[in-house]
This record gives structure tokens, sequence and C-alpha cells, in this order.
């Protein structure tokens, strides 16, 4: 038999260790380090040295972000099918610059930079929400600045507007975002948080019946949402949301597709198209959900194709039906 001894370490050295593992979890690409960083250099940084800095901090993010480097030249071979391996990493190295451009954009107005220019396309879309009687859903994707734009929706519209978010990954970031997005959010914004097993969807659902505004970004799919899949073209089907068509199904309201696109120097254009709403019979779920699948991801499909070097979701999102057939079987 052997005698086995368990060694317990010192209290000072368990103290070490755990002290470690938290600044190594902190300075993880998915930590605050780096997210305190851009805060602190939003406020310092000269406006003529921000170009150097974020081709730079860009080029260390392609370089580590391994996983996501591969999933983004993955989505862009089905986007811009036909391109060479080159012009594939030179696109992928575009759209994770550009995110960090929106980044820094993010950080400039959270610590009260009145410093983005805004244009409209689409104001016919847009001008009959002040008025509207009942709730909306206001869908949209990860492009452009999301954050910059909700609170300027609410404003505008003068219409409380409730957007939904993934928690961030790790707990001190989530804290510290949640931090800077109360320090100056809008009186007419409110904030909500997808966590896994909670009861959003019921709040949502609420809110609308109510009259209230709720936007969404509907483009990819994370923890324990449900997925809808549509097709992107022949062959390929990408998985969309499936909670923004039951909630306007249930709630009977329209879904207005937004979009934010940066055109450069701290300018961004807020695209808006025609809503979706479902004239048929209200007991056809699954037909309302088919058809508002299928209008979203013609419209998606639309503005991911035609900016895809700001489409920032960096997961694969596309696969053939046979493959999927294949592993479920």
């Amino acid at each position: 038999m052997f005698n086995v001894r368990f060694y317990r370490l010192p209290p000072a050295l368990t103290v070490l260790f755990s002290a470690m593992r938290s600044l190594l979890r902190r300075l993880n690409v998915y930590g605050d380090f780096w997210l305190r960083c851009l805060f602190f250099g939003a406020r310092v940084c000269p406006w003529f040295m921000e170009p150097i800095i974020a081709w730079s901090m860009g080029t260390a993010f392609f370089l580590a972000l391994k996983k996501a480097r591969f999933a983004v030249a993955a989505n862009l071979a089905v986007i811009r099918p036909g391109q060479t391996l080159w012009q594939y990493v030179k696109d992928t190295f575009r759209v994770i610059h550009n995110f960090g451009w929106t980044l820094t954009d993010m950080a400039h107005v959270r610590v009260g930079h009145e410093i983005i220019d805004w244009e409209i396309v689409g104001q016919q879309h847009l001008d009959p929400l002040a008025d509207s009687k009942t709730g909306v859903i206001i869908l949209t994707a990860h492009m452009g600045n999301y954050d910059v734009a909700a609170p300027l929706f609410a404003r505008r519209l003068k219409r409380r507007i409730h957007t939904v978010r993934v928690p961030d990954r790790h707990a001190e970031t989530q804290e510290f975002m949640k931090e800077r997005r109360t320090e100056n959010t809008s009186e007419w914004l409110t904030v909500h948080y997808n966590e896994p097993g909670s009861m959003l969807a019921v709040e949502l659902t609420k809110l609308l019946q109510a009259g209230e505004f709720v936007a969404i970004q509907g483009d990819r799919i994370l923890f324990d949402v449900s997925a809808h899949p549509a097709e992107f073209r022949d062959g390929i089907e990408w998985q969309l949301p499936r909670g923004p068509f039951m909630l306007s199904l249930v709630a009977r309201v329209p879904i207005v597709p937004v979009f934010i696109v940066r055109l450069g120097w701290r300018r961004y254009r807020i695209i808006a198209r025609e809503p979706f709403v479902w004239t048929g019979d209200p007991r056809d779920k699954t037909g309302a959900q088919d058809a508002a699948a299928r209008w979203w991801s013609a419209c998606l499909r639309e503005i991911v194709e035609q900016h895809w070097y700001q489409w920032f979701v960096f997961e694969r999102v596309f696969e053939r039906p046979t493959n999927r057939e294949d592993d479920e079987s």
C-alpha cells in the first residue's frame, strides 16, 4: 500500500497564486485591463497619435486572436468567395482594425467627448416610430457602433429604448463596462443583460405590450439562445436568433431593421429599412417565424455583403445543411 500525503500550500503562496491567476485573467484579450487602457487613452491621447496606436494595437490583437481570426476568415470566404489567401488575410485584419476603431470611438463617448458625426439613410422608416402607438422591435447587427447609437435613437425619438446585451466573458470586464454604461447613459435608455437561465423574454414581451421599444442584435447565437436556421445562399445556411421573431409574434409588434455603419474618422451612418409586419394568421406561429427569418436573412445578407469589413462577428456562422444533418445522425 502506498501512503499518499496531501500537502497544503502555505497561506502566503495560496494568496500569491490566486493573485497571479486573477492578473492573468484580466490580461486576457477579453479581460478588463485592455478596456481600462482604452478608456485611459481616450482621455489623454492626442488625436494625431490615435491612428498610430490604433494600427499597432489592431496588429497585436490580430496576431493574438487566432481563433477569432480564423472564424472571420471562414465567414469572409462565404461572403466574398473566390479571393486569394492573402486577400482573406488582409480582409480579416481590416475587420479587426475597424472593430478597434469603433471601440475607440465608444470610449470617447463614454468619457463625455461629443465627437461623433451622424447621417441617416431611410429617415422615412424612423420618423413614424416617434408617434407609434405600439411597441417596436429594433433589430440590428454587430456592426458600426451599437453602444453609441442606441442613446442617440432614444433622444431623437423621445421614446424609451430597452437594449439587450450578452454579458461579457469575464466578470471584471462585465462590471467595468456596466459602470461605464451607467455613468453617462440617457434617461431614455435601459440596458438588459441576456444571462443564461433568465426570464428576460417574458419581461421584454411585457415591455413591448406596454408600448416600449426593444433593441436586439440578431446576427449570432450565444449561450442557450434558441436558433432559427435560414438560407444565406444555395447550399449554405446561418443560424439566426429565434427570439426577436417570437417576441414580434407574441407581442404583435413590427420589427424595424436598423444598421450602424462606420464611414471613417468619427463618422457613422444609420441605415433604416422597411419594417416587417406579419399579416398572416396570428395562430400560424411557424409560418410567422419562417417569414420573419427569411425577411431578416435577406436584409442582413445585403448589409453584410456590402459592409463586410465591419461585421464584428468573431465566430463561424455559416454551415452546409448536409454537414449539420451528418453531425446529428
